[in-house]
């Protein structure tokens, strides 16, 4: 029996790394096909998202996926995070020395968290791209470890935090504008995670109403005044 299952990233690659580490597979092992490739629109309009399908998953991994769901909360905080922390902070200290790293698990996530007075952009890369591919490398060897998908989150120096700020006042932007021209606009395609904030900040205007549709694996939400002209 095969599975096929759609995955979204800003770039094909970004996509491919999300489905292996969903799936806990290597990338060479990934059978996918392009739905569609990343556009960065025109001065940002118009701009979308990569969208792959994965294809011919192995029946091991089928069964690792439908087990996860059968996972009770209980069992998951059992993860073991010590190995993956040690690895995390000997790739950090290679850098920068000694640092403080503190680590939470939630469930089938493993939170890392780095504070530190010196400049980490490199190890975060343009537009997060640095974090990612370390999260995709111990989300692996934390798949591999468990025999179940685990998924490894890194904040450096509060950088989703910050993240999150720029997310809130983008949402704020877009309910005022929807309200100036009286027409929806969408924001782009989230994750669960960026949906729930957007939610909270269009939730809080009262002339404003939403709706949520698939995009992917993520979702498109869309913005609308309550009272529209037709």
């Amino acid at each position: 029996m095969s599975l096929e299952k759609e995955f979204e990233g800003q770039t094909v690659t970004d996509a491919a790394i999300e489905a292996c580490k969903e799936l806990g597979i290597p990338r060479d092992e990934l059978e996918f096909e392009v739905v569609q490739e990343e556009s960065s629109g025109v001065l940002g309009i118009g701009s979308r998202n990569a969208i792959i399908k994965v294809l011919n998953m192995p029946e091991e991994v089928q069964s690792n996926n439908l087990t996860n769901n059968e996972i009770t909360e209980t069992e998951n905080l059992f993860i073991n995070h010590e190995d993956i922390e040690k690895i995390f902070k000997e790739i950090v200290n290679h850098f920068i020395g000694d640092a403080d790293i503190s680590t939470e698990v939630i469930e089938k996530n493993i939170f890392l968290k780095l504070n530190t007075e010196k400049d980490l952009g490199f190890l975060i890369g343009k537009k997060g791209e640095m974090i990612k591919n370390l999260e995709f490398l111990l989300s692996r060897i934390a798949s591999k470890q468990t025999g179940r998908s685990v998924y490894v989150s890194i904040d450096i120096n509060s950088y989703r935090e910050k993240r999150t700020e720029k997310l809130k006042e983008r949402v704020k932007t877009l309910v005022d504008k929807v309200i100036a021209i009286n027409r929806p606009l969408s924001l782009n395609p989230m994750n669960s995670f960026e949906r729930r904030i957007s939610y909270l900040i269009i939730e809080e205007n009262d002339q404003v109403t939403y709706k949520t549709k698939e995009y992917g694996r993520l979702k498109k939400i869309t913005i609308f005044p309550k009272k529209m002209d037709i």
